[in-house]
């Protein structure tokens, strides 16, 4: 698998280093091209599922971060109730399981789960990788889902959905020690992580505060959650929000027909 670094032009700190620059409708044409089934891309995908008896054994967890606590609302009336009965367990993530395993049992990943089946993408985080995932919370996948006409998910908006969470998925397995030494040896400048379909995802170090940032070529960030969590596959991290590759896919309504000259 090809990991190497692609020099990243950051849009939202101008005196950062100048990087890749691709044109537009280049850049548009090849990540479409590519938002069909993943089978498209020549992957025998009955061979790529990862063989537990050639993973190395690990007792080591985290504990993955979720908000259910705010499920839970005080009686307002003064009817007996307890924050006990709304208790969720805490969710782990296991070093020596795939992302798929891990993130399949997180709530807070359950409607991020959901797309990246509706996708069919879920196959290549469950192969021998490496990759490294950025996974959405609930939250903003919610707010994203509203962004489209029927729904992120509808059978019509499946080119958009396929093309947004590849941006998610990072070839690779990069934790939060090997970004920060890549940027370092950058002399500081973003870094620009391949991710499925060819595009750029910059990481880069905020100057104010010190965290990683996720960055697109339009200059727009996201933040992560706390730290990276390994994985037997790769390493997977959890986002605060969403952000679009560039150029974002056109947001197209049902039975909007193209005419041609």
């Amino acid at each position: 698998m090809d990991v190497r670094l692609e020099v990243f032009s950051s849009g939202r700190f101008s005196g950062w280093g100048k990087g890749l620059k691709l044109g537009v409708g280049l850049l548009l044409g090849a990540t479409l091209s590519a938002c069909g089934d993943p089978d498209w891309q020549g992957t025998d995908w009955t061979k790529n599922y990862q063989d537990s008896f050639e993973t190395q054994i690990s007792a080591r967890a985290s504990m993955i971060p979720g908000n259910s606590d705010k499920a839970y609302q005080p009686s307002v009336d003064g009817t007996p109730n307890s924050p006990v009965a709304y208790h969720a367990p805490p969710v782990m993530s296991y070093e020596d399981r795939p992302l798929d395993e891990n993130i399949s049992g997180a709530l807070e990943l359950a409607d991020y789960v959901k797309a990246l089946r509706v996708a069919k993408l879920d196959p290549w985080i469950s192969g021998p990788g490496p990759y490294t995932l950025f996974a959405i919370p609930n939250a903003a996948m919610e707010r994203l889902n509203t962004r489209w006409p029927g729904g992120l998910l509808a059978p019509g908006n499946r080119g958009q959905l396929v093309h947004i969470l590849g941006y998610t998925i990072a070839k690779g397995k990069w934790d939060e020690a090997a970004l920060r030494r890549a940027i370092r040896r950058n002399h500081g400048h973003a870094i620009g992580l391949k991710t499925l379909y060819g595009d750029l995802l910059g990481v880069q170090v905020s100057p104010r505060t010190g965290e990683l940032l996720l960055e697109n070529t339009a200059g727009e960030t996201n933040r992560l959650s706390g730290k990276s969590f390994p994985q037997s596959n790769g390493v997977l991290y959890i986002t605060q929000d969403t952000l679009l590759p560039v150029p974002a896919p056109e947001k197209v309504s049902v039975g909007r027909k193209r005419r041609h000259r």
